[in-house]
């Protein structure tokens, strides 16, 4: 399992964080707000998760497949839009702690 420094953990906390936060608030967006936040999480997923994996290469590449889906998604396809966030969050979840050893915790509603 990789080590990863404090600073990092909590990037990658942020990241965890908004993408739970879109998959919970994606239906009351405006189509507009919807894309927007789908152009933000492709590229922070993209940008912020390491380009390699050694403990979880697949899941690595799981949450990659998800990612071009969701950057292809109309976003006027709710449930679609929606699963997609959802599965790509409990995706980065299990890879972050298979990879870095991040606590893997439940949803809670103080999160948002």
């Amino acid at each position: 399992m990789a080590t990863i420094d404090t600073l990092r953990q909590v990037e990658l906390q942020h990241l965890v964080t908004a993408v739970r936060r879109a998959a919970r608030t994606v239906r009351a967006q405006t189509r507009l707000e919807r894309d927007d936040v789908r152009r933000t999480l492709v590229a922070a997923l993209r940008d912020d998760l390491e380009t390699t994996a050694v403990a979880d290469r697949d899941g690595l590449a799981a949450i990659r497949a998800w990612t071009t889906a969701l950057e292809d998604v109309d976003v006027g396809d709710l449930d679609l839009l929606q699963e997609l966030l959802y599965g790509i969050d409990a995706l980065v979840r299990v890879h972050l702690w298979r990879e870095a050893g991040l606590p893997l915790e439940t949803p809670v509603t103080s999160e948002i």
